[in-house]
């Protein structure tokens, strides 16, 4: 199917070409996605079951090498096909709410403005003065940071007349 879809020539006009290759293309996604995740249930179930024989047969007797890398891969596949599932239950949802949209749109909305409100530092109260504008606010915070996180020259204290063991070379 590939091949012939590779090695099909159409002519005509450029649009007319690509629809038909959008079309082909459409229709080879299609297959692959009927391949790869149709019937994702009976693929689970189907893998479930395999994994509890192996487990039935690890609990009765040791497995082997060959054994225990098909149980590792069932796993993987395992994970795949649930992790895919998962991510088709989410695109369902997005799909459907963007056509259908959302009865709450203007409460959820209200919702993130007033968190964004609440967020938003309006004033501070410095050295006795209130400062509202953001760029007064925005200069007496880096000025505060910067004098709270600034590195000061100190006096270390200093440890003279402290003798220490020390390690010999030869440990």
């Amino acid at each position: 199917m590939e091949e012939e879809w590779r090695n099909h020539n159409l002519s005509g006009w450029m649009g007319f070409i690509l629809k038909e290759k959008l079309k082909k293309l459409e229709i080879l996604l299609k297959e692959w996605n009927k391949e790869e995740y149709g019937g994702m249930e009976d693929k689970i179930i189907k893998l479930v079951e395999e994994i509890a024989e192996v487990d039935v047969r690890s609990e009765v007797g040791a497995l082997g090498e060959v054994e225990v890398q098909l149980r590792k891969d069932k796993f993987e596949s395992l994970w795949r096909l649930l992790r895919a599932k998962d991510s088709l239950i989410v695109q369902r949802s997005r799909s459907k709410w963007l056509k259908e949209g959302d009865a709450n749109t203007k409460y959820f909305h209200n919702c993130v403005k007033g968190r964004a409100s609440r967020n938003q530092i309006k004033a501070l109260f410095v050295e006795g003065e209130w400062v509202q504008s953001p760029s007064e606010i925005r200069r007496v915070v880096v000025e505060y940071f910067s004098n709270h996180v600034s590195t000061e020259r100190w006096e270390r204290p200093k440890l003279d007349g402290v003798n220490f063991d020390s390690v010999s070379e030869g440990l």
